[in-house]
Formats: structure tokens, sequence, C-alpha cells
């Protein structure tokens, strides 16, 4: 691979608006590397080829032990047993147990109360039409709904909450510093202390609830060791929460943007609120990167990996990739949602709550356009850079308010 494009993630600024040049890497060069020499793979059909191929598993602890993290630390113990670190028969076991209570079915149960939570939210902003969209609505709507849906009391939830510091999975980002594996290695010991308590509970007080179900499968001599099932239902509570934070309030700045759209979503929200989702999903993406290894020494899409060496699917290039979708940097909840983005991955590892993340946010932006109308962005946010999760600093919107 000589000469290679490189994409600049040590670059604050690539991380404002990174899909132009990642539409040039990946109409002129296939693929690309990263700063430090990573492969990275950019075109949809090979993206595709790579998620659905045996060549290439998700890496385990070598993932975050090049970010600086050992045995013995909190964020290690928790990824040794975690669902994304796993392969073949180790991931299937565990997948299984929980993928019948993740499927669009059973959460659909749960859409009254997303936008009862969501009415509930906007009108605590009051009259003022106007708000910081991610404080105020975004991180608060998916934290309210994984606790009732997992059936966590209020009060138990906020208990952990504040001792959970913000942007945990940055240690799973490109750039991790002393104070990210700090933040990382606290939250994920507090995650893992608190569903470790709610176990104990459950066992001597069972529930009518996902957690219970989990610890009666475990005792009946099925699959989970106590370590998998702590490890499982944390990263089911807080997975749930920051990426799909993300994307809610992307979808906010998209329609404070494309006022046709938001209008099309209020008059008809049973027709338009799936392809409204879709669309943000694709153009905005929760993780700005999935990462593979190959499994062994292969040749594919031009490039020769070694076994074990880790590669980069940076999202945004996929997604957007002209030979996919027409005119793909276009904002248009009008495109067939049936054709698919890898935002949620696909294989073996497609996202296991992602009937859970659509769900919220269909229903998020629903509400949103309801109740704020003539949507607007007061200052153009900036983007986090080095950062695992695509997310703004702040979302600062006005509107006129429409109490229901």
């Amino acid at each position: 691979m000589s000469n290679p494009a490189v994409i600049p993630l040590s670059d604050p600024d690539w991380w404002q608006d990174p899909y132009p040049q990642l539409a040039t890497l990946r109409d002129e060069h296939r693929t690309a590397v990263t700063e430090d020499g990573m492969k990275a793979i950019l075109r949809f059909a090979d993206c595709e080829a790579l998620l659905k191929s045996g060549d290439f598993e998700n890496e385990g602890l070598e993932y975050i032990e090049r970010r600086g993290f050992a045995a013995g630390d909190s964020l290690w113990e928790w990824r040794r047993s975690s669902i994304g670190a796993l392969n073949g028969a180790p991931h299937d076991r565990i997948r299984s147990l929980v993928s019948r209570a993740l499927t669009h079915r059973s959460v659909d149960a749960l859409r009254p109360i997303v936008r009862q939570h969501a009415h509930q939210l906007l009108d605590a902003v009051g009259e003022t039409g106007e708000m910081e969209a991610i404080a105020d609505f975004a991180r608060r709507l998916p934290f309210l709904t994984i606790t009732d849906f997992l059936g966590i009391e209020l009060r138990e939830a906020m208990e952990v909450a504040q001792r959970m510091g913000a942007g945990a999975v940055d240690a799973f980002g490109p750039k991790v510093t002393a104070e990210v594996r700090t933040s990382a290695n606290e939250t994920f010991g507090a995650m893992m202390e608190f569903v470790g308590t709610l176990y104990e509970e459950r066992r001597s007080a069972p529930r009518d609830d996902l957690l219970t179900n989990l610890i009666d499968a475990e005792e009946a001599g099925d699959r989970l060791s106590h370590h998998e099932l702590v490890v499982l239902f944390s990263n089911i509570f807080g997975g749930a929460i920051e990426t799909t934070a993300s994307v809610i309030a992307s979808g906010i700045l998209e329609l404070a943007r494309h006022p046709e759209a938001a209008a099309m979503l209020r008059a008809d929200p049973e027709r338009w609120k799936r392809n409204a989702a879709e669309e943000v999903l694709r153009m905005r993406p929760g993780f700005y990167a999935i990462g593979k290894k190959a499994v062994r020494g292969v040749e594919a899409f031009g490039l020769a990996f070694e076994a074990g060496e880790p590669l980069t699917i940076p999202i945004g290039a996929p997604n957007r990739d002209p030979r996919r979708w027409a005119d793909p940097d276009r904002f248009d909840i009008t495109r067939d949602r049936k054709q698919w983005s890898l935002t949620f991955s696909m294989g073996d590892h497609f996202c296991l709550g992602q009937a859970l993340a659509r769900c919220e946010l269909q229903e998020a932006l629903a509400v949103v356009v309801e109740r704020c109308h003539d949507l607007e962005v007061k200052d153009e946010p900036r983007w986090l850079p080095h950062v695992m999760v695509n997310r703004m600093e702040r979302l600062d919107v006005r509107f006129q308010g429409h109490p229901t």
C-alpha cells in the first residue's frame, strides 16, 4: 500500500465536518489509513462484504490495551466479558439470552412511554421557546426510557448516574488520555457496582423485569456466569444512553436545518417518523467508526492483512457513498428506509439495542416537531474532536412552542 491517503484524525477541524474529505478519499482512493497507519475501508460495498465475511471479527481486550488499559482496571474487567469483545460461540450464547427482549416487537410497547417522557421534558422547558437540546432533552430522554424498560427505579438510576462521568465511551476513541482512562474506569466501576447491587436485590426480591429473567436463566443452569450477567446488563443500561442521545440531538439539528422535512413529519408522523429516523442515522451515525481485525492473513479490498491486524470503517464514508444513495449529502426523509446504512453495523455484531434506539429516535423526533414549530439553531454547534460517539458540545435552539 504505497503512499496511501491519510485520514487526519488528529486535526480538531476535521471533526467539525469530516464528510467532504471522506468523500474525496472514498471516491479517489477506495481505502485509506489513519495517521498511525491503520487501514480504513471506505466504500459501502467493501464495508458490507467485510462485515459479512468470516475473515474479520471484533477485537477483544487488545482494543483497549492499545489505549492504555490493563488487567485490574474497571474497563478492562468489564471488557473481558462484554458482548462486543467476543466472537463465535461465546458471543452467540450471551447474545441469545437477551436478543428476544430487544426486538422491534418487544420495544413497541415503549412508544407511549417515550412520547410521555418527551412531552414532559418539553413541558419542563416551559414557554421560553428556547432550550439547550442536549442537556434539556436528548440526554434525558434515553435515560428515562431505559430506566423504565429495564424496570429500574428512577431513584436507583439517578444515584448511579451521579457517579457516572460523561463520555465514558471516549475510552474506545482514537485519542485516549490519562484523564479519559480515569473517567472511564470510574464510570464503569460505578456501573458494575450498581448492577451488582441490583443483582443481589433481584435475587432476594424477584420482579417481572429483564434482570430477574436473566438471573433465573443463570440459576436454571443456563449459560451466564455472574460476571457475564453483570456485564451484559450494564452494557444494556449504559450503552442505551449516550449514543442514542447523540442521534436524537443530531435529528433535532437536521430538522432545524430542514424545515420542509420537519413540516412533513409534523403533518403525518406515522408515515414519516421511521424514514426521518433512518435518514438521521445514515447522515449522523452515533459512532464515528467500526473496528475489526483480520482473523487470518487475507487479501481483500486491494489490501493485504496479517492475522490479527486491526482495521477501521469510518462510518461516515460508506453511509454517504453515492454508489448506494443518490445525492448522499442531501438530507431527504423520502428515501427508502429499507435501504439500510451501516450505523448499527452488520453481521454477527449487528447492534443488539438498535430496535430500542430506533424506537426512541422516531418518537422523539415526532414529538419535537409537534411541540416545536419554526425550529432553528441559535449558534452553529461545535462537534467534539477525537471521540468515539459523534456528539456536539451543545445545541442551542429556539422555536415557537405549541402545547399539547
